[in-house]
C-alpha cells in the first residue's frame, strides 16, 4: 500500500469523486527546497532516465544530422510522419545491420490515427513503432564505436551500463552509491532511485553550462518538443507553452521537470512528480500546476468543466500535519488492571555536587496505558514483545466507531458495512471514558470480528479500552485469535477527539527482552 499524502481532488458538486494521491519533489542543486509529504519512495526510473542514457552514449550530437538524436532521449507516439523520417534516417546498410541487433519487442503505433491505419493495413506491429527504439539504436551506436558487445547490450553488467551508472553517480555527487535495477519494458536495465535523486538529475539538466554534453541534449529537447512526446503529449505541450523547459513523461506516473535557471534559482530546479494512479499524465499535470504558476510558467489543467478542482498542498511551503496524541499520561493515578502493579515513579538523585540533576525509576506493568501486547502474554511460547517488527506499529491506519451497549463486543456484522480502507484499524467505542477510573463494562472484541479483519489484510487491531477482550473473560479469545493470525493488538489508546478516518500511526513498543507488553507513545498524524 503506498502511504503518502493526497496531491489533488476533483469535486462533482459536494462529492469528491476523483482523488489523486502521489509525491512532488524540488530540487535546486544543493538541497530539496519542497516535498509534498514526509514520505518519499524508490521507484523505478523508466523513461525519465532516457536524456542521461543518451549522455553515457557518448556520441557526438552535434552533426548535421542532428535530429537523429532527439527521439532518442523522446518517447515519441510514432504519428505517421514521425516513423517515416525514423525509416528515412535508419536505411543505410550500417543501420540496417545495427538493426538485426536490437533487442526490442515490435509494436503497433502510441499515435491513435497512425495505430488506426496500421490495423487497417494489416495490423503488423514494427520496431519503428516502440517508443524506445531510436534510444536502443543510440546504444548500439556506442557499442560499435566503442568495441563493446551488440549481443548483450541490455544485460546490467555491459560496458555502456556501467558507464551509464557512472553518469548517474557523477550526477548526484556520490560516487560510492549502491544503483539497485529493476528491467524496464524495453528489456534494459532501470535504475531505482528516489524522488530526490530523480529531481537532482534533472536539476543537472537545467543548469548543465553550454557547450557540455548535456546542455546539447537539453538543446535538442527544447529545440524539437514535438519529437519528446508527440501531439497533445504531456510533455510537449508543457514545453511548447514554456520556453527552456525540459518535460520528459516516464511510466508509470513519472514526470520529470528540468526549469532553466532563474533570478531567484540561479542554477535551476528539478521536479519530479509521482501519482499513484498508473500512466495518467493528465493527472500528473494538474497535480504540479501549483508550482509552476508559482514559479511564473504555464501550467496545463484539463479536466471536465463539470469538475471542480481542490488541491491539496501549498507549494514551497512545508506541510504542517495535525497530530493527535492517543496515549493517557503515565502517573500513580492512572487506573490499572485490577490487582495488576501500579505506575510508581522514585526519585533516587535530585543533586550532585551542587548542581540539580534528576534521575529516578519506575516501577509498573508492562500493560500500562497505550500499550501493546505480546504473544507470550497468552501463548506458551518465548517470544517476547523484542521480536514484534516494529514497521507493524508504524503505517496508514483507519479509526472506526462502534457504538455498542455498556459491556457489548463488537461482532463481524457491525463491520460488514464499513469500508476496511487501511491494514490498521483503531475502534473508537467510547466505553472506557477516564482513563484514571477502572470501569469493568468496556466494549471488547469478538474472534469473529477478528477472523473477518484478518480476512481484509488488517495486521493491527487497536481500542481505546483496556482490553480487546471483555473484563470477565478467562479464556481471552480474541488475543488467541490476534495472535494466531500473525496480527498486533493496541489496548488503551484515547480517541475521544479523534473522528473516523484515515491516518498514520505510530506506536512503537520498546525492546524489552521477553517482555510480555510494552507502554508505547501512541499518535496520529494527518495523511
Amino acid at each position: 500500500m503506498f502511504d503518502t499524502a493526497r496531491l489533488f481532488s476533483l469535486f462533482r458538486g459536494p462529492c469528491e469523486e476523483i482523488r489523486v494521491d502521489g509525491e512532488i519533489v524540488v530540487h535546486d542543486g544543493h538541497r530539496v527546497i519542497f516535498q509534498s509529504s514526509d514520505y518519499l519512495g524508490e521507484y523505478p526510473m523508466r523513461s525519465l532516465l532516457k536524456p542521461f542514457q543518451l549522455l553515457s552514449t557518448g556520441l557526438t550530437l552535434d552533426t548535421p544530422n542532428q535530429m537523429k538524436w532527439v527521439p532518442c532521449v523522446g518517447s515519441i507516439s510514432a504519428t505517421k510522419a514521425q516513423v517515416a523520417e525514423l525509416r528515412e534516417w535508419y536505411q543505410d546498410a550500417n543501420s540496417q545491420w545495427l538493426l538485426s541487433k536490437l533487442k526490442l519487442t515490435s509494436q503497433l503505433p502510441a499515435d491513435e490515427e497512425n495505430r488506426v491505419e496500421a490495423k487497417l493495413q494489416g495490423g503488423t506491429p514494427s520496431p519503428f513503432f516502440h517508443m524506445c527504439f531510436s534510444k536502443h539504436m543510440a546504444i548500439l551506436s556506442a557499442c560499435q564505436k566503442e568495441g563493446w558487445s551488440l549481443d548483450n547490450y541490455t544485460e546490467v553488467e555491459h560496458p555502456y551500463q556501467n558507464n551509464l551508472f557512472k553518469t548517474l553517480r557523477l550526477a548526484l555527487g556520490n560516487q560510492g552509491i549502491r544503483i539497485k535495477t529493476v528491467v524496464d519494458g524495453c528489456k534494459l536495465p532501470s535504475p531505482v532511485l528516489s524522488l530526490s535523486q530523480m529531481a537532482k538529475l534533472y536539476q543537472t539538466l537545467a543548469s548543465s553550462t553550454q557547450s557540455s554534453p548535456l546542455s546539447d541534449i537539453r538543446k535538442l529537447m527544447t529545440s524539437y518538443p514535438e519529437w519528446v512526446g508527440g501531439p497533445e503529449r504531456v510533455d510537449t505541450l508543457l514545453m511548447q507553452r514554456n520556453k527552456g523547459l525540459v518535460a520528459k513523461e516516464g511510466a508509470d506516473g513519472l514526470l520529470g521537470l528540468a526549469v532553466p535557471p532563474s533570478k531567484k534559482y540561479p542554477e535551476g530546479l528539478g521536479i519530479v512528480v509521482k501519482i499513484f494512479s498508473g500512466f495518467q499524465m493528465r493527472l500528473a499535470a494538474i497535480a504540479i500546476a501549483p508550482i509552476l504558476k508559482s514559479l511564473g510558467l504555464n501550467a496545463l489543467e484539463d479536466y471536465s468543466p463539470d469538475h471542480r478542482l481542490e488541491f491539496h498542498y501549498q507549494p514551497f511551503e512545508k506541510q504542517a500535519h495535525k497530530c493527535w496524541d492517543i496515549s493517557p499520561l503515565l502517573s500513580d493515578k492512572l487506573a490499572v488492571w485490577p490487582g495488576d502493579q501500579k505506575f510508581e515513579r522514585k526519585i533516587s538523585l535530585e543533586t550532585l555536587k551542587g548542581n540539580h540533576l534528576t534521575l529516578s525509576s519506575i516501577t509498573t506493568t508492562l500493560h500500562l496505558g497505550a500499550h501493546t501486547d505480546a504473544v507470550n502474554h497468552t501463548e506458551k511460547v518465548k517470544s517476547g514483545i523484542d521480536t514484534h517488527p516494529v514497521q507493524t506499529y508504524c503505517g496508514s491506519c483507519q479509526v472506526i466507531e462502534v457504538q455498542k451497549k455498556a459491556a457489548g463486543l463488537i461482532e463481524k456484522k457491525d463491520l460488514e458495512n464499513k469500508q476496511i480502507s487501511a491494514t490498521r484499524i483503531l475502534f473508537k467505542t467510547n466505553s472506557f471514558p477516564d482513563p484514571y477510573h477502572f470501569n469493568e463494562d468496556f466494549v471488547s472484541l469478538s474472534a469473529g470480528a477478528i477472523e473477518y479483519l484478518k480476512d481484509n489484510g488488517v495486521i493491527l487491531v487497536g481500542i481505546d479500552t483496556p482490553s480487546i477482550d471483555p473484563f470477565s473473560s478467562k479464556d481471552l479469545p480474541a488475543h488467541h485469535t490476534v495472535f494466531s493470525a500473525g496480527m498486533a493488538i493496541l489496548e488503551g489508546i484515547v480517541l475521544k477527539d479523534v473522528e473516523e478516518g484515515l491516518y498514520h500511526l505510530s506506536a512503537v513498543p520498546l525492546k524489552i527482552k521477553e517482555g510480555d507488553a510494552s507502554p508505547v507513545r501512541a499518535f496520529l498524524t494527518q495523511i
